[in-house]
């Protein structure tokens, strides 16, 4: 095969992950109204930031987490800047104890994302209060951790099947 059809190869393979990103961005822009609670909002963009930056960090560098932050706090009304330095923040200390993180069984990898998800969704609505100096009912954002720790299996089988598209890193390039 020619360098040219080996880089376009690389490069249809790298739409996989890229379009289950865009997918998952748009499901992060909805909420979902769940009766006496309010909304709830599945934390589907940190369930990709996690995930890339355990298994392939070169998908999600700290400014690709930032400006997908960025783009979803003006899309979703957030304060600017709130989830770009959550994402950003969970890209570092999860990239950081990467190598811990891969030789995990799956079971250590949920709880691990559940107290990410946790203190995510925590530091967002703590966040949202002090900027906006109003505190919002803590309801709805336990109802987004449990529904997020809930989606994760779900979603990860689908960053699986992504993450298995992606052309074969050599050990020298990680």
């Amino acid at each position: 095969m020619n360098l040219s059809a080996k880089w376009f190869e690389n490069g249809v393979r790298l739409l996989a992950p890229l379009g289950l990103l865009a997918l998952l961005f748009l499901i992060s822009v909805t909420k979902i109204p769940v009766p006496r609670a309010g909304q709830i909002e599945p934390a589907f963009l940190l369930m990709a930031v996690y995930y890339w930056s355990i298994y392939r960090p070169t998908l999600m560098p700290p400014w690709v987490c930032f400006f997908i932050g960025l783009l979803l706090d003006f899309l979703v009304g957030m304060p600017p800047g709130v989830n770009a330095i959550i994402f950003t923040l969970v890209q570092w200390i999860v990239r950081d104890q990467r190598k811990f993180l891969m030789g995990q069984p799956y079971i250590t990898i949920w709880a691990v994302f559940a107290l990410v998800a946790g203190l995510s969704l925590s530091l967002q609505w703590g966040l949202y209060g002090l900027v906006e100096f109003r505190w919002a009912p803590f309801t709805p954002v336990m109802l987004s951790i449990a529904a997020t720790f809930l989606l994760f299996p779900v979603i990860t089988l689908f960053l699986i099947l992504a993450h298995r598209m992606l052309p074969v890193v050599h050990k020298d390039y990680i």
